[in-house]
């Protein structure tokens, strides 16, 4: 065996080369770092800048309860949500099950 082939894998499904993801993750947090770095400095701690600003309007109460923010999107879809409501169990088991049914599903339909 020739010393390239050893740290590649090729398969019928892709290409395997663990030093080109390694290249690729590290490309990947370079850039990351570079928009982060490129942030605004401005900030201060303490300030208005602290207050919550949601959907363009400034918050008096900073209370405010994700029922608040999705409002309208529950109102439009309540019938879809009521039927959905009996489905809804609460135990993590069943949302376990229905995960993997669905995902078996999609698996389906992509391999056919």
């Amino acid at each position: 065996m020739r010393p390239e082939e050893s740290i590649q894998l090729i398969t019928g499904q892709g290409y395997w080369t663990p030093l080109l993801w390694m290249a690729a993750a590290l490309g990947t947090l370079l850039l990351a770092f570079l928009f982060w770095s490129r942030g605004r400095r401005g900030y201060k701690r303490g300030t208005e800048q602290d207050l919550p600003f949601v959907s363009g309007e400034k918050v008096e109460n900073p209370r405010l309860a994700a029922t608040h923010l999705y409002w309208g999107f529950a109102e439009a879809l309540r019938p879809v949500l009521r039927r959905l409501g009996a489905w809804h169990s609460g135990v993590v088991n069943d949302y376990a099950a229905w995960f993997v049914v669905i995902l078996a599903v999609i698996f389906l339909l992509i391999m056919v």
